[in-house]
């Protein structure tokens, strides 16, 4: 049994380095599976294996089949390598390690970012067997609002009590199929690869639902162009884009897709990028 923690989640501990080290950091690419579940360490530590528990099983959490995972909590024990990067993950609910891998200069950008105190959010995926479960972060941002930690562990609750209301006498389900739950009042109703191979087509009329603007803004962050270029897009261009549409919609839905794992800020809160580069 993993032991608990108790760090202090103040905004003390929000000092001016890592505002500033926040400020620096380029995410690098997230090796996109299909959605994010945002859980506390305990849940993934008290995972289980679907199935017979064999190799490569996807984990389960309250009857649904993890894909991606953000946790958010206190970085302790960083260690770097040439390769990689190790540290803990303590969030007042248990301790995880994580590995993450640098692959390139944006990677070791990333990571040189973190330090050992700093609060942090990390997406990622855990594989292995139930009794040596291995957690690969894609991503590690640095907070700087005291609130999105509260956020999180919302987001948390939130999801346990939608999953376990439907858990009763059902089979474990995918993260993509019942969809995320997001702070901005969404819910998913597609997966990512149903809207990468069957894109909306790109309009700027006023018509249609909020579904269909979500499909439309996540075609345009999927374009090659936007995908090559090394910042993403401002959400300016989005505005282009959709000029018909009002501000306010937009933001909507750039916010649904950030929530959902979809697309992520990049140089600051202006600059956005897609997650799903398959």
């Amino acid at each position: 049994m993993m032991p608990l923690s108790q760090p202090d989640f103040s905004p003390s501990q929000f000092t001016a380095s890592q505002n500033a080290a926040a400020d620096s950091t380029t995410p690098s690419k997230m090796r996109g599976a299909s959605s994010t579940m945002p859980l506390t360490v305990k849940q993934v530590v008290d995972a289980q294996q679907s199935g017979t528990g064999e190799k490569g099983a996807p984990f389960v959490v309250d009857g649904v089949e993890m894909a991606n995972i953000r946790l958010v909590g206190m970085v302790n024990g960083k260690v770097e390598r040439t390769t990689d990067v190790t540290f803990t993950l303590d969030d007042g609910t248990g301790r995880l390690d994580f590995i993450r891998w640098v692959n390139d200069a944006s990677d070791s950008s990333e990571t040189a970012a973190v330090q050992n105190g700093m609060y942090v959010a990390v997406i990622g995926s855990l594989k292995g067997l139930q009794e040596r479960k291995r957690a690969t972060a894609f991503s590690i941002r640095p907070i700087t609002d005291f609130n999105e930690v509260t956020l999180h562990f919302i987001q948390c609750v939130r999801m346990h009590i939608e999953n376990t209301k439907l858990k009763a006498g059902s089979p474990a389900r995918t993260s993509s199929s019942m969809g995320v739950s997001v702070s901005n009042g969404f819910s998913e109703s597609s997966t990512p690869t149903s809207l990468k191979s069957n894109p909306a087509p790109l309009t700027g009329g006023g018509s249609g639902s909020d579904t269909d603007l979500n499909k439309q803004v996540l075609h345009f962050f999927s374009e090659p162009a936007n995908l090559e270029s090394e910042h993403g897009v401002h959400v300016d261009e989005v505005y282009k884009q959709f000029k018909q549409l009002p501000k306010d919609k937009i933001k909507e839905a750039i916010a649904f897709h950030v929530d959902a794992g979809h697309l992520y800020s990049t140089i600051d809160d202006f600059h956005f990028k897609s997650a799903l580069t398959d």
